[in-house]
């Protein structure tokens, strides 16, 4: 009879340790030599069962207002665990899950942008002068510099990381605006192959400019974005969701749900996309709560409705209906086991809705503020060397 988990033979282990939730693999890394050997990203076994059997998770990084962190690091929550029903996230991890390197810190607004396939990628945002960034694996610890552009002229409107499905690399999009002659600038694209040292061109150009702050999507190798209002053309986008596929590198378009009127497409700051159970999700708060997915087959469905959820009191006090054109930013995150959906409020707070009732939410209080960032993540063992290996 084995009386102890270190009498298993290591395989059985590594089966028991691939299972649990990342915070406790974690925990059992401090434990002992043992079980930091057996869950290494050198061991190929491990990190192979655990990637099969990975869950979704949250990174947060907190704006430098906040009272628990610095803005060089973020935090790993599990929402499965940490946000059901009964449960309480008062007390977040006490040490930071990644902290950003020296030199990162030192430019200021080293932003979280997005994750990919258990890679997080960062950047200074909203800094003309310099567009560094970097890619990393928050669990193995591991990051790599992402080379700085050094086009002249040209102003950066975002940077954000993919993943190329058939080649297996991961990508790095830049989306700028360069000037030649009088006017708003002309709108292009350059890609970046992770772990190479050099951008170039894309020949495909992007069908409206996009920004840091654009709602932004990845899943399957293509990158979506809700087009908004463009202040420097004075006039609404042409495109209501336009993508950008990592692996054929060409830009595209996705026509808005049905029913939405030229009204309602002028005012789309508060709508936002997601990935919901492995589909495209969108959320419109201008007026009423809607929640619609973009299925298989390329349609839109309508999967919830409310006239009276806006106004709610968790709504009313974080930010929401003052008039009836003005709406609460609504984010998509992730699909709980309890059937809930779950989504950023105002950057500030999370919000659990049951789409099968139509008046039941759950507010959820991460005490962050408006700078602070929250993504979706699967995290994983591969080192980060592997990982950009591509085949």
């Amino acid at each position: 009879m084995v009386e102890s988990l270190m009498e298993l033979p290591p395989n059985n282990i590594e089966q028991i340790l691939s299972k649990l939730p990342i915070k406790s693999i974690v925990a059992c890394r401090c434990a002992c030599k043992t079980l930091l050997n057996l869950t290494s990203s050198s061991n190929p076994h491990f990190t192979a069962l655990h990637s099969s059997n990975a869950s979704q998770n949250l990174i947060i990084q907190f704006g430098r207002y906040c009272p628990y962190t610095l803005s060089n690091s973020v935090h790993l929550l599990d929402a499965q665990l940490d946000l059901n029903p009964g449960s309480s996230v008062e007390k977040l991890p006490p040490s930071p899950l990644f902290e950003l390197p020296d030199w990162a810190e030192k430019l200021g607004n080293f932003a979280l942008v997005n994750a990919c396939n258990g890679l997080l990628f960062f950047a200074a945002k909203f800094v003309l002068a310099q567009h560094c960034s970097l890619v990393c694996n928050p669990i193995t610890k591991e990051y790599v510099r992402v080379p700085e552009v050094l086009y002249q002229k040209t102003t950066t409107s975002g940077l954000w990381l993919g993943f190329s499905p058939n080649s297996r690399l991961y990508k790095v999009l830049r989306i700028y605006t360069y000037k030649h002659s009088p006017g708003p600038g002309v709108i292009a694209a350059h890609i970046h192959d992770v772990g190479s040292s050099s951008w170039r061109d894309v020949v495909s150009t992007p069908l409206d400019n996009i920004y840091w702050n654009n709602s932004y999507a990845f899943i399957n190798g293509i990158g979506y974005w809700i087009c908004q209002y463009d202040s420097r053309l004075n006039r609404p986008p042409a495109n209501f969701i336009v993508f950008f596929d990592f692996e054929s590198e060409i830009f595209g378009k996705i026509d808005a749900p049905p029913g939405f009127d030229e009204c309602r497409l002028e005012n789309r700051y508060f709508m936002n996309i997601g990935i919901v159970g492995d589909l495209l999700c969108l959320i419109d708060s201008t007026e009423t709560l809607e929640i619609w997915v973009l299925n298989k087959c390329g349609e839109w469905l309508k999967q919830f409705s409310s006239v009276e959820a806006l106004k709610k009191p968790l709504f009313q006090f974080f930010g929401a209906v003052k008039n009836p054109r003005i709406g609460t930013m609504l984010r998509p995150l992730q699909l709980l086991s309890s059937g809930e959906i779950l989504m950023d409020l105002n950057s500030r707070n999370l919000v659990c809705c049951d789409m099968k009732k139509e008046n039941s939410f759950r507010l959820i209080d991460l005490h962050m503020d408006s700078s602070s960032t929250l993504v979706t993540f699967v995290p994983s063992f591969v080192s980060l060397k592997d990982a950009l290996m591509g085949n």
